[in-house]
């Protein structure tokens, strides 16, 4: 009787498996996008200034690198790096010992020849001398005198002095050390007068004149821009580069020092390219792209190459063609969604 209800079981199982009634299938719809409400920009050509940016470094007008004219000891050092000195001021003493014995020695000679030359002159006067002795004694004096003034020349050099007011700028010796002729000592510069020098293409050269007042971008004062002044353009290239030195001359600013990079920009005329908002333009990484509205009014992502930025307005190399729209507000934008459009914005004005 058992094995009656297990067969029977068996039966009506194999027949729930073979039904033809197929199970309900679950249809799952996928929403599409929110539309949005948006600006957009046609685009247009516009014409825009062409620019050749200049960069170079900031140098002194005035500096200057202070060696001894003598061989000596250097007996004092009163100067060090950053200090600040005066015209005519003291800045290394060396020993003068030697010096001023040969100038005890030459004052000595020069004492004798005149002391000679007076008698002479009194002997002469009473005829107790001849014309040519009374010469001989004239010209010991001058060469006793002239020896004397060369001495003192020499007394002079064992003494270096600032011949501008400035700062110290490097010190490459030390006290005790021997300073031989035409050895540097010490550089300094005056931080007050500065001025930019940059190498501008030969190309480039007729779009600059000597006069001509240029901003300066100095990006280690926060990108501050000064006046600067060109004073100098050298009229010698360098013929491997093809470039010439100019230098701008600018105007006393806090914080500007020796060394820092310098930047300005040379118009060379106009051309016609395409502007956008920067505002349309998306960034994701390296890869820059726009939302372009077609007739359809819907939002397809674009991949563009950006090119100058000028000003609110960033300029487009390739990958939108004139008379299409993009959003003005580019990060509003969702790729394939529909586009009520507010208001149309007018062709970028020319920067």
């Amino acid at each position: 009787m058992t094995g009656l209800r297990w067969i029977l079981a068996a039966v009506l199982l194999a027949a729930g498996c073979s039904s033809k009634e197929e199970p309900a299938t679950a249809v799952v719809s996928a929403a599409s996008p929110a539309t949005i409400q948006a600006a957009v920009v046609e685009i247009k050509s516009a014409q825009v200034p062409v620019r050749v940016e200049v960069t170079g470094q900031i140098m002194p007008i005035f500096q200057a690198t202070l060696s001894s004219r003598i061989q000596g000891t250097i007996d004092t050092l009163l100067v060090r790096e950053g200090t600040r000195v005066s015209k005519g001021q003291t800045l290394i003493q060396l020993d003068n010992r030697d010096v001023q014995a040969d100038l005890a020695r030459a004052s000595a000679e020069v004492e004798n020849a005149r002391a000679q030359l007076d008698r002479m002159k009194s002997l002469y006067s009473q005829d107790a001398v001849s014309k040519q002795e009374m010469e001989n004694a004239t010209r010991s004096y001058k060469v006793a005198e002239a020896n004397r003034k060369s001495v003192l020349a020499q007394l002079s050099y064992t003494v270096v002095k600032a011949p501008f007011d400035g700062v110290i700028t490097e010190k490459k010796v030390e006290a005790g050390e021997l300073a031989s002729p035409g050895q540097p000592l010490l550089k300094m510069e005056d931080p007050l007068q500065l001025r930019l020098e940059a190498t501008v293409a030969e190309g480039d050269l007729k779009s600059i004149a000597r006069g001509d007042k240029i901003p300066v971008l100095i990006d280690a004062l926060a990108a501050q821009t000064l006046s600067g002044v060109v004073s100098q353009i050298l009229p010698a290239g360098d013929p491997q580069t093809h470039t010439f030195m100019v230098k701008v001359d600018l105007p006393k600013t806090p914080g500007l020092k020796t060394g820092m990079f310098g930047r300005f920009q040379l118009d060379k005329g106009t051309s016609h390219t395409i502007l956008i908002p920067a505002s349309s333009v998306v960034e994701r990484g390296e890869l820059t792209s726009v939302y372009v509205v077609g007739a359809d009014r819907i939002a397809r992502l674009r991949w563009i190459k950006a090119g100058r930025r000028f000003d609110q307005q960033l300029e487009i190399l390739s990958g939108v063609n004139l008379g299409e729209r993009v959003l003005t507000d580019g990060s509003r934008g969702i790729d394939g969604a529909p586009v009520q459009i507010l208001d149309a914005v007018a062709a970028p004005a020319t920067p």
